[in-house]
C-alpha cells in the first residue's frame, strides 16, 4: 500500500492509500495533515481521495450518498503515477484512473505562516469529451483525534455573512450537527455550507475550521471562491473530511464539458494546521497580505474621504469644493466621488447605472474637479457599478448585451447583468469606463456590485453554473485589465458592502469595503469580525462624522475604523474647531499604531453582544506586533467597565474620553456607545 510522509515546518502531510470498504481490491489515495508532535500512523486513518471528482454517469461508492453528497464517486479510484518535490514546500502529485483521466495535485507551503496552498488540474486524455459535474479545490481527509482516533468532542467553526453582518463567527459541536457516528459505524454524515451566485460572501464567508479542543489541533480551510462555492464536512467511520471549492451540479447547477485533450484547473484553496483557532485566522491573514501587490501609494495605508455619507448619491462640483476645504487639513490622501455623478436630475442614482455619462449640470467639467482634488494633495477616486445596468438607463434596453437564462434576459428587480463575455460589451466598457478614468485623471476606482446572478446564466454547454462561472472569470479579468490600462490605479472592491470579499478577488485589489454598516452602533463588531479573514490594510471601515454628534460618538467611530483602513465621510467642517482638533488627535493616534494594525497578530476578540440591532455589551479587541500592543474597547449600552491585564506592558498613549487607569491592569470605565484605543509597549 502506498504511504508517504512529508514534513513541512511543524506539520506532517501524508499521502496514504486506503481500501474502500465494501469494494474488494479498490483503493483511494488520501491526503491528510497533523502536527508533527503527534506520531500519527496514517495507515490507521480512514481517508478518502485527495481528488474529489464526479463525471456525468458516475456511480457512488458509498451507500446512501446520492442526494446527500457528491463525494466518493467511482472516478475517485485513482493511483499515483509519480510525485515530484521541486523544493522544500513544493510538491506535485500525478494521478490517473488508468482510462485517460489524469490529475495534477499541486501543493505549496509558506514557511512564514504555515499555510498550504492546493491547486488541482484535470487533464482529459480519454480521446472523447468528458463532462465534469463536481471538482472541488481541496479535499483533506482522515481527520480525527490523534490520541483517541475519533471525532468525539470536535467542533466546526464557520462565519455567517449577510448585508451589514459580514463574517460573524459561529461554532457548532459535531454532536449538535448530527455528525457523531452511529452504533454500527454505518452510513455517512454530511454538513454543507456555501452560496450560489456572484456574491460569494452571502450566507457564509468561504471558511471552515475543525477543532479538536482536547488535543489542541485546528484544521482551517479557506478556498478561493469568486462564484458559487460549497464546503462540506463529511464523516464516515471514526474520522472526517472537509472539501472546499466550486459548487457542483447538485448544489450549484455546474457542469463543464472538457474536450479530448483539454484541461480544467480549479481555483486554489488554502489550509493550515494550528493549535488555536486564532492562530489559524492570523496565519491566513498574513499569508494573504504577503501575496498582495498594490500601488506604491498604498504602502503607508493612507486615510481616505468618501463623500457618499454626505450627499447620499447626489454629489456635485459645488459640494465637493466645500468638502475639499474641510478634509484637506486632516491629511487625507484619497478623495472618492461616490454614486450619482452620472444620473439624470430626475432619476435616482441606484437605477440609473449603465450609461455612465457624466451629468454636465452637476459636473460641467469633471477633469477640473479631479485637478482640484489633486491640488489639495489627494488622489481622486470615482464609483462605478460597471458590470450591471439599471432600469432607468438606456443601456438596460439593449437586451442582446445582457446575460440570459434559458434564453430569457435575466432581470433582478431593477438590474440586468452585462454579458462580459461579448466583444461588444468589452468595447462598450473600454469607452465608458477605461476612457473616462484615463481622460479625467482618476487614480482610484471603487467597484460596486449590488445584485446577485444566482444559479447562473446560459453557456454554450448548457450549464447555468458554468455560464455564471465564465461571467465571473471575465469580471476578474477586468481587474487585471484596469491595472494594465491605468498603471498605479487603486481599486476598491465593494458589493453591497462586503458581499464579494473572498480571497481571490481580494488578491487582485487594493482594499475592500468591509461592510455597508455606515454609521450604526454595530460597526466595531462587524469590523472585528472581518479582520479575522481580511488583511487590515485591505479592510476599509467607515467613520461617518455628523455635525451634531457628541465627541464620544466621534471617538467611537474612529476607534472602530482603527481596526483597518479609516474611511472618513459625513459632515466635516473646518468651522467646528473642537471637532477638527479631535479628528486630528484621533488620526495622529492612528498613525502611531499603523504598524500594529497592518502587521500585528490578533490576540483577542472578546465580544458579548448577541443582538447587533439592539446591542448591549462590550467588545475588547487586542492586537500585538513585536513589543507593542493595541487595545480597542467599545461599550454598546453597557455601563460595566472592563479590566485587561497588562502582561508586562505599560501604557504609552490613549485616544478616549472614558475614565481609565493603568496600574497592574488597564481598567476602563463603561458607558453608552463610548470607546477607547490604547497603545501599550514593553
Amino acid at each position: 500500500m502506498y504511504c508517504k510522509k512529508y514534513e513541512f515546518g511543524d506539520v506532517v502531510v501524508s499521502y496514504v492509500e486506503t481500501p474502500v470498504e465494501g469494494h474488494e481490491k479498490k483503493t483511494v489515495i488520501g491526503f491528510t495533515a497533523y502536527p508533527k508532535e503527534f506520531d500519527v500512523d496514517p495507515k490507521k486513518l480512514h481517508c478518502d481521495s485527495l481528488v474529489q471528482v464526479a463525471f456525468t454517469g458516475d456511480e457512488p461508492l458509498i451507500d446512501y450518498t446520492p442526494g446527500v453528497s457528491m463525494r466518493n464517486r467511482n472516478s475517485t479510484l485513482l493511483k499515483i503515477e509519480r510525485q515530484t518535490e521541486f523544493s522544500q514546500g513544493n510538491l506535485n502529485t500525478y494521478l490517473t484512473d488508468g482510462a485517460g483521466n489524469q490529475y495534477i495535485h499541486r501543493l505549496w507551503y509558506d514557511r512564514e505562516t504555515g499555510v498550504f496552498t492546493v491547486e488541482i488540474t484535470y487533464e482529459n486524455r480519454t480521446g472523447a469529451p468528458q463532462t465534469l459535474e463536481y471538482f472541488p479545490s481541496l479535499s483533506l481527509s482522515g481527520l480525527a483525534s490523534p490520541v483517541k482516533h475519533t471525532t468525539c468532542g470536535f467542533r466546526l467553526h464557520r462565519m455567517t455573512s449577510a448585508w451589514s453582518r459580514e463574517c460573524r463567527l459561529v461554532t457548532d459541536t459535531f454532536s449538535r450537527l448530527g455528525m457523531d457516528m452511529s452504533w454500527a459505524r454505518y452510513g455517512v454524515k454530511s454538513e454543507k455550507w456555501g452560496q450560489n451566485g456572484s456574491m460569494p460572501n452571502r450566507g457564509y464567508f468561504p471558511f471552515g475550521a475543525i477543532e479538536d479542543a482536547e488535543n489542541g489541533v485546528v484544521w482551517g480551510v479557506m478556498p478561493e471562491a469568486p462564484y458559487s462555492w460549497e464546503m462540506e464536512l463529511y464523516e464516515e467511520k471514526e474520522s472526517c473530511s472537509i472539501t472546499a471549492g466550486l459548487a457542483g451540479y447538485e448544489s450549484g447547477h455546474w457542469r463543464k464539458v472538457v474536450p479530448a485533450g483539454g484541461r480544467f484547473t480549479a481555483h486554489r484553496a488554502r489550509f493550515t494546521v494550528k493549535r488555536r483557532l486564532q492562530d489559524v485566522f492570523n496565519a491566513f491573514v498574513h499569508e494573504q497580505d504577503a501575496r498582495l501587490s498594490v500601488p506604491a501609494s498604498e504602502q503607508d495605508m493612507p486615510v481616505m474621504y468618501n463623500e457618499y455619507c454626505a450627499t447620499w448619491g447626489n454629489p456635485s462640483e459645488a459640494k465637493i469644493d466645500k468638502q475639499l476645504a474641510a478634509v484637506a487639513p486632516l491629511g487625507v490622501k484619497y478623495f472618492i466621488i461616490d454614486s450619482g455623478w452620472y444620473k439624470p436630475l430626475d432619476r435616482n442614482w441606484c437605477n440609473a447605472i449603465g450609461d455612465w455619462d457624466i451629468n454636465p449640470t452637476i459636473f460641467p467639467d469633471m477633469k477640473r474637479v479631479v485637478d482640484k482634488i489633486k491640488a489639495h494633495g489627494m488622489k481622486a477616486g470615482i464609483w462605478y457599478e460597471f458590470e450591471i445596468t439599471g432600469r432607468d438607463s438606456n443601456a438596460f434596453r439593449f437586451e442582446e448585451a445582457h446575460v440570459r437564462r434559458d434564453g430569457k434576459t435575466l432581470t433582478c428587480k431593477n438590474r440586468r447583468f452585462l454579458d462580459l463575455r461579448l466583444p461588444q460589451v468589452k468595447s462598450y466598457l473600454e469607452e465608458k469606463l477605461v476612457r473616462t478614468l484615463r481622460e479625467n485623471g482618476f487614480e482610484y476606482l471603487k467597484i460596486d456590485y449590488n445584485e446577485n446572478i444566482g444559479i447562473g446564466c446560459d453557456a454554450p454547454d448548457g450549464s447555468l453554473g458554468e455560464g455564471g462561472r465564465q461571467l465571473t472569470e471575465e469580471s476578474l479579468w477586468w481587474l487585471e485589465h484596469l491595472k494594465e490600462k491605468i498603471p498605479g490605479i487603486v481599486i476598491e472592491n465593494c458589493s453591497s458592502g462586503g458581499s464579494r470579499i473572498e480571497p481571490l478577488r481580494m488578491n487582485k485589489v487594493s482594499m475592500c469595503s468591509f461592510s455597508d454598516a455606515h454609521e450604526c452602533a454595530e460597526i466595531p463588531l462587524v469590523a472585528a469580525n472581518v479582520s479575522r479573514v481580511v488583511p487590515a490594510r485591505q479592510s476599509q471601515i467607515w467613520a461617518v462624522i455628523r455635525k451634531n454628534e457628541t465627541p464620544s460618538r466621534t471617538i467611537y467611530s474612529l476607534c472602530a475604523a482603527m481596526m483597518g483602513r479609516i474611511c472618513l465621510s459625513g459632515d466635516i467642517s473646518p468651522r467646528n474647531k473642537e471637532r477638527m482638533t479631535l479628528l486630528k488627535e484621533g488620526l495622529a493616534f492612528y498613525e502611531s499604531v499603523k504598524d500594529i494594525v497592518r502587521r500585528g497578530d490578533i490576540v483577542q476578540i472578546d465580544c458579548n453582544v448577541e443582538y447587533y440591532r439592539e446591542p448591549q455589551g462590550r467588545q475588547i479587541y487586542v492586537k500585538d506586533y513585536k513589543n507593542r500592543r493595541l487595545v480597542i474597547v467599545h461599550f454598546l449600552d453597557c455601563e460595566t467597565g472592563v479590566e485587561i491585564p497588562l502582561d508586562g506592558y505599560s501604557l504609552k498613549a490613549a485616544f478616549t474620553d472614558l475614565p481609565y487607569t493603568a496600574d497592574g491592569a488597564l481598567s476602563v470605565e463603561g458607558g453608552s456607545y463610548r470607546a477607547g484605543a490604547f497603545l501599550l509597549e514593553k
